[in-house]
């Protein structure tokens, strides 16, 4: 069985996130929180089965920090993010939730999907 490596994957979803106008996603951990940047995580592998493992990848995007202005940005930019996602991840989730940081509780959209291991 022949996987792709990690930090391909990775690269491919950052790229695939920021064909989406103002998204700016990194394939590894940065500390900037400016809205529309962010991060892709690789959340949890699920082992075993016939085919390898179940990888569970998140893109984490940092919206702005007044809530309405927060909802707006995923209404105006989910359906983008998902269709350009899609081709490298298989879509499970787009979640509003918040992240807490020692500077407080900072408002993100959290994408969840699957890929092959």
């Amino acid at each position: 069985m022949t996987t792709t490596p990690p930090d391909e994957v990775r690269q491919a979803l950052a790229d695939a996130a920021n064909t989406v106008d103002g998204v700016k996603i990194a394939p590894y951990f940065r500390q900037v929180t400016k809205p529309g940047a962010g991060m892709v995580r690789r959340d949890w592998t699920e082992w075993p089965n016939p085919f390898g493992a179940s990888i569970t990848w998140q893109i984490v995007i940092f919206l702005p920090q007044d809530i309405a202005a927060a909802e707006r940005w995923v209404d105006d930019h989910a359906d983008q993010l998902a269709n350009a996602l899609r081709p490298e991840l298989h879509l499970e989730s787009i979640t509003q939730q918040q992240l807490p940081l020692e500077s407080g509780l900072l408002p993100i959209v959290l994408i969840q999907g699957q890929r092959e291991g």
